[in-house]
């Protein structure tokens, strides 16, 4: 078991120190709440051998990419009509 916590350990601070670098510590706090909240959700932890913990590093990921494009304001553009094309079709 202390394998397994270690390999846990190292993927969440890995996953911390990325988010730190890109969007400072405040977010990185958030997105190992929400790594942890991921681990939480896991039905039954296996008992021997490395577990892959990338899934819920990126289901973390997912929730921070979320949060930081609400933050930002970001919406959906709309497709800008083309003006040199006959029926003003979108170009997107």
């Amino acid at each position: 078991m202390n394998g397994l916590r270690a390999s846990a350990e190292r993927e969440l601070g890995a996953f911390m120190k990325a988010v730190t670098d890109s969007f400072g510590p405040a977010e990185a706090m958030l997105a190992a709440d929400d790594w942890i909240q991921e681990l939480d959700s896991i039905e039954a932890l296996p008992e021997v051998g490395a577990y892959d913990w990338r899934s819920l590093t990126i289901a973390a990921a997912s929730r921070l990419a979320a949060r930081v494009i609400t933050r930002s304001g970001y919406k959906k553009i709309r497709p800008i009509p083309s003006s040199n094309c006959p029926g003003s079709e979108p170009l997107a």
